[in-house]
Order: C-alpha cells, then structure tokens, then sequence
C-alpha cells in the first residue's frame, strides 16, 4: 500500500464486486445509514445506539489501523497515525482537519501518551441526523468518535479516547474533537468507557430479568412482612413485639425514638450496643446541628455516624412528628437493599397506626375519667359504694386521701385560641408531667376551666410546690396562654369532693399576675370576705380553720371554743377572761394551750387572733355554732 491512498486508488470491478486495493468494498447512500441509524434508535433506544455505535466505529478503525500496520511503506508511528483521517476521507466520512497532535515517547520508543485536535467538516453521521431527527443538543458523530478511538488505540499500543466537543448535528459549522490517551483524562472519560463495552442486548435482558427477579423477590418478602405485621396489629399486639418480628426476619438491629431521639422502642440489641449508639448518634447531632438547634427529618434519609450508620425515617401521627424509625448497620454502608427501604416505610407506616391506636384509645379513657370526674363533683351518685365501683372500673383507688385542683387559661395568643387540638394537647401534657411525679390524676371539665383530681402523698413535698412547677412548665410550653390554678385543702373521703372544689374554686378566684398559684388552706378568712361572694365557701372556710379544735371535742358546745371566743372577745386579758369564764388561772392556762396544741398557732400573735375571732363570729352568726 501506497503512502498517499488518496493519489493511488486502485479500484476493480468483476463480476458485480468492486474492490479497493484488492478488498471489496461495498457502495451505499450514506442515507441508508441514516434509516438504518434511525430504526435503532426507535428501536433500542439512543443510550444502546450510541454504544453500538462507538463499537462498530471502534472496530472499523481497528480494521483499518492493523491493515496500516502492515504497510511496510510507512516508516514511522507519527506516519502511521496520519493515516487514519486519510482513511476516514476515502472512505467519504468526513473530511478532516488535523489542528494539534503531540505525542510522548517512552525510552524504548513506544508512545506513552498522545494528545490530538481536529475538526470534521461534513459529518455523514451529524447530516443524517438532521435528515431524520432535526437538530440535536450533544454530539451524535457516534462512529467517527468510535473509528479515531479504535485507530489511535491500535497504533499508540495502549486505550486512546476521542471525544467530540462540538458537532454539526447542534447546528455549528463543523464538529470538533479531542483525543487522549486514558490516563491522561484524568477519569473524566470513565462514562464514555462503558459504552466501548461488548453488552449485547441479550446480556443486557439477563440483567434486566434478574433486576426485576430481584426485585418481584423483594416484593414479595416486603409483601409478605408487611401481612403479618399488620396482621399483629390488628390483632392487638403491641410495637414491641411487631419491631422485634422484623429485626429478626431481616437480621436487622431497630430502634424506634421519639422526637427528641429518646429511645422508644428497640429490637436486637443489647444495652451496651444501644448506649453505644445513642452516644455515637448525640455525637454526629453535634457535630452537624452545632447550634442545638431543634431538628426535624421530614423524609427517609441515609446517617453515617462514626460507629454506626441508620437509615431513619419519620413517624407520623395525625400530620404531627411523633418520632423516628431507624434501621442501624454497624459498619459504613452507601447503598441499602431495596427490600430494607421498603420494609422500613411499611414498618413506620405501622407504628404510626400503633401510636394512633393508643393516642385513641387513651384520650377515649381521659375523656370517660373526665365525666367521671364531673359526675362526682356535681354529686350525681347515690352512694360512696357507687363512687368507689366506678373508680375500679378505671383502675383508680379512690379511698386514698386526694386535693381538688382547678387549672384556668386565657388566650393572649389568637392562633392558641383557635387551635382545635389545645385541649387535647393540654391534656397530655398534663398526664405526662403528673405520670413523671408518680402522682394520680384524674382530668375533667366543669364550668369551662379543668378540673385536677390529684392524689398527692404527704410525704413527697407539698401541692403547692409541684402546682407551681407544673404552671411553670405550662407557661414555657404554651407562651399564648396565661394559666392560674387554685388548690383545695386536703379530703379524705370521695363523697365530699363538691365541697373541695368550691374551695378550689374559691382559691382560684384568689388568683392574679402576681400569685398564679393559691391554695385554700394559705387564705385567710378577711380575703375570702373580701373577695368571695359565695356564703357558703366563706362558712367551709370559716369550719376549716377551726376544724381541729372542733373534732377535738364530743360536739360544736365545746368549752374550748367558748373559751377561746370570750378570751379573743376580751382581747386576750386574762383576769376578765378568769371571771366571765369563773376559772382560775392554771385551769384557763391549761385550756388556752390545749386550745394553740389543736390549731396549731400562737392565739396571742394578733393577726392570729383577729382571723380567730373573725371566724368565730361568722359561725355564731350563721348558727353553726352555739357558745350558749
């Protein structure tokens, strides 16, 4: 073969074949490649044309590279690679303009990398594409990019890939091109790689098939979980039992945490894991979310922690954020299952309609308490016997001493006001504080303010201190919102909690900015006159202040009170005391100790006394008491 082909053509014709330098050769439109160019892309689609294209071009450049090899004509590799876009013009490709090429030599002559620019003018491949499709917006000269790769390739010894940077197919003038050698691309060729590969279309079916087989199987075991879980929540069991079914069906370790990632529920772990994880997980959240800011995921999303990696996704109830479920690995991992994605969604979806369930159910007891509770106060039952049956019916021992309490709100904060939901939140919140007292509660409504049942024990502080925690908590949370609270006395029997909630009622009217929280036993009787309109509530107060002296004695005509009333009437003079009384000193002594033992004050301090001797004269008043 000749150095210049163009100049020494030698073409034959016999017997209906034509030969090109002793080769056939085959003459067709170049617009039978466009038909041909256009049925595969119709049919197979442009991603798999385009590789069976650069193959082809791959393999004509090949073809023609080892032909040239051969010629033993051309003296020298840089001789040898100017061949190819003569090659490309003989054969009517395109014509080529060679701007650049370098090439870098090893010691023992072989080309370690080579670098080439040009340009195509006349494209076959980018105006039979205008011809069937229009205008393009990526290159489409798939098999002159194929043929300069697979030429280069051949000659330079080692992968040379071309790549069109520009083409007439876009609407520019000319195509234009680069080629490099691989290692010189720096991997930004790698995706061009993959294409050079040999898939046929039947391997690419296999691949397919065994795509889909993997993923029927996956569905059919998410399926399949999916049945028996939901099958166990209707059947009642409860999200325990359900995480620990999954986390042994998949092998899988899960933790279900609240919003504030507090540990819910957890499965195939052990404690020391657990902790290992939680303390991995608050060190990520530290890391990430440095300024304690309140966070919230609102999709399924991939954590990589230092000891461990979850795929977490919410838990919603009713459009609110309850919390997280997490699917943990203990080693890095980028890629999950498909399977672990779709059991992860169902199993979040169940615990939803668990935590729903018991939200249900819960505020349907609530609510039954609460008209329990009203029932009581309004006195609607004929018996003590009948209360107590009731109270067992909801698991509450009412026999125990208890405190009525009165929570009343105000909106400052119209949103609060016209939030459906306050109440229902409230209401859980109340649970939730008294549940981490340890202390009983029952909650209802009368007279638009919320009424507490609290069973509070002595020997844990006093009401009034946890009442005023509990308001401060209420306050933080719901800053829309002013919230005051008024305090029985402490009952013993159940039967009398109507009166214990007058005096509640008449604590609470005692309320302003300044006290948010009062008791009925810290009144005095001048404020209850003051303040209280109620004839009644003045009287209950008036009996509670001197409760103790009275159930000291067989009956109200008590010589203890008779002799406290002439001695604060005598204004705590002994002697006339002495003589109204006809006692002598040691026997009114005696009396007048025994009198501060049972009320347990000092009856000469004189805001003492006057409390004293105003209470007295109200009972006299009302005949609750007879001094004779």
């Amino acid at each position: 073969m000749s150095k210049n082909l163009l100049n020494n053509l030698d073409i034959k014709q016999e017997n209906g074949a034509i030969f090109l330098d002793n080769e056939r050769i085959l003459l067709t439109p170049s617009a039978v490649f466009g038909t041909l160019r256009k049925e595969l892309i119709e049919n197979i689609g442009m991603a798999r044309v385009k590789g069976f294209l650069l193959r082809y071009g791959w393999n004509l450049g090949k073809y023609d590279a080892e032909k040239v090899l051969d010629d033993e004509d051309i003296p020298s590799i840089k001789d040898i690679l100017k061949q190819g876009p003569i090659q490309h013009m003989i054969k009517g490709y395109t014509k080529v303009h060679t701007i650049k090429t370098d090439i870098e030599w090893e010691k023992n002559g072989e080309v370690k990398s080579v670098y080439v620019e040009g340009e195509w003018f006349n494209s076959y491949e980018a105006e039979e594409h205008l011809n069937q499709f229009g205008m393009t917006d990526l290159p489409i000269c798939y098999t002159l990019i194929g043929y300069a790769s697979g030429f280069y390739s051949t000659i330079c010894g080692h992968t040379v890939i071309f790549k069109e940077l520009s083409c007439k197919g876009m609407g520019m003038h000319e195509c234009k091109y680069i080629g490099k050698s691989i290692h010189n691309w720096n991997g930004e060729a790698d995706e061009e790689l993959k294409y050079y590969e040999n898939s046929t279309i039947i391997k690419e079916l296999e691949r397919t098939y065994e795509t889909l087989l993997q993923e029927r199987n996956n569905l059919s075991k998410a399926t399949e979980i999916s049945k028996r879980i939901t099958q166990a929540l209707i059947n009642g069991s409860d999200l325990q039992s359900i995480v620990n079914d999954v986390s042994n069906t998949l092998k899988i370790p899960i933790l279900i945490e609240d919003v504030h990632f507090r540990d819910y529920v957890s499965a195939g772990l052990s404690k020391d894991s657990l902790e290992t994880i939680q303390q991995d997980f608050t060190e990520w959240m530290d890391k990430k979310h440095s300024d304690n800011s309140v966070i919230a995921y609102s999709n399924m999303r991939k954590i990589i922690a230092s000891r461990h990696t979850r795929l977490m996704t919410p838990i919603i109830v009713q459009k609110k954020m309850f919390g997280y479920c997490s699917f943990l690995y203990f080693e890095a991992k980028n890629t999950f299952p498909e399977l672990d994605y779709m059991v992860l969604d169902r199993l979040s979806f169940i615990a939803s309609l668990h935590l729903l369930n018991e939200k249900t159910s819960f505020e349907a007891m609530e609510r039954m308490k609460g008209y329990f509770l009203e029932q009581i106060i309004s006195g609607q039952f004929a018996s003590k016997k009948e209360i107590l049956q009731r109270g067992r019916f909801i698991n509450v021992d009412l026999e125990f001493p208890y405190h009525i309490v009165i929570l009343k709100h105000q909106y400052l904060d119209d949103y609060l006001k016209k939030e459906l939901v306050f109440y229902e939140e409230l209401l859980d919140t109340i649970v939730q504080y008294f549940n981490k007292k340890n202390t009983e509660v029952i909650i209802g409504q009368h007279a638009a303010n919320t009424v507490l049942f609290v069973q509070f024990k002595k020997s844990e502080g006093k009401i009034e201190q946890l009442c005023h925690e509990f308001i401060s908590q209420l306050t933080t949370k719901y800053r829309g919102a002013i919230f005051q609270i008024g305090i029985s006395t402490i009952a013993e029997d159940i039967v009398d909690a109507p009166e214990y909630y007058q005096e509640a009622l008449s604590a609470l009217e005692m309320t302003n900015p300044n006290q948010k929280v009062v008791s009925f036993g810290e009144l005095g009787l001048v404020g209850m006159l003051m303040h209280s309109k109620d004839e009644k509530a003045v009287i209950q107060k008036a009996k509670y202040l001197l409760n103790p002296l009275i159930n000291n004695s067989s009956n109200k005509d008590t010589e203890l009170v008779k002799t406290l009333y002439v001695f604060l009437q005598n204004g705590g003079n002994l002697e006339r005391t002495m003589d109204e009384l006809a006692l002598s000193k040691t026997g009114l002594r005696y009396r007048l100790q025994k009198i501060e033992s049972c009320l347990d004050v000092d009856i000469r301090d004189p805001e003492v006394s006057f409390q004293l001797r105003l209470t007295l004269q109200v009972l006299v008043i009302k005949g609750e008491i007879n001094l004779g």
